[in-house]
């Protein structure tokens, strides 16, 4: 990843263009991720929690549309 300096700009200003780049294209995320060592166990927790939150949230939002719409209403 490289950032061109424009000419009469401000060192502060191609760091802060460097560091969005960064950011925006998740390099930043990857180095605390990489930073330090997980557990498989643990990972494997993170994800299922994930999950399970995703799967309360459809289960609420169907139980909300079908209090809305009647009994019949199915996703």
């Amino acid at each position: 990843m490289a950032v061109i300096v424009r000419e009469n700009e401000v060192f502060e200003s191609a760091w802060k263009r460097f560091m969005r780049d960064l950011i925006s294209n998740g390099v930043m995320d990857e180095l605390k991720e990489r930073t330090y060592y997980k557990k498989p166990s643990l990972e494997r927790s993170v994800v299922n929690r994930e999950l399970k939150k995703r799967k309360t949230r459809h289960h609420r939002a169907v139980r909300k549309l079908k209090s809305k719409y009647g009994k019949g209403y199915s996703m």
